[in-house]
């Protein structure tokens, strides 16, 4: 019990930071004029999977088996597109430091979990 305990800030801060995230994403996403349909459609995919994890862990509380996918898929995706965006020189400096934050922050949620599951 204490254990669960420990882990319900971390918990609620990656859920809530997730759901915060990806949901402002979508509308980001259905607002661009200049994406293709394929460019879209990706990345309403990638939304749609961080949502569902997120809102499965909810509904299953800390214990569940989707968490720590939910922790390795966050680390995975902006270890890899978020280094992609950082080392594009088509973005500016002001993107590639806004997308650095974001990814900062969701690491840092997602290691936050996974530590204080660990114990």
């Amino acid at each position: 019990m204490l254990d669960r305990l420990r882990a319900w800030p971390a918990f609620t801060v990656l859920i809530g930071w997730t759901l915060f995230l990806w949901a402002s994403r979508t509308r980001n996403v259905v607002s661009n004029d200049e994406l293709s349909a394929w460019g879209t459609a990706w990345r309403l995919g990638v939304v749609v999977v961080f949502v569902a994890m997120a809102v499965v862990a909810l509904r299953r509380s800390a214990r569940n088996r989707v968490l720590p996918v939910l922790i390795w898929w966050t680390i995975g995706y902006w270890l890899v597109r978020g280094g992609g965006i950082v080392l594009d020189a088509n973005h500016d400096a002001s993107f590639k430091v806004v997308h650095s934050v974001l990814m900062v922050i969701s690491i840092g949620a997602a290691m936050w979990v996974w530590r204080t599951r660990s114990r």
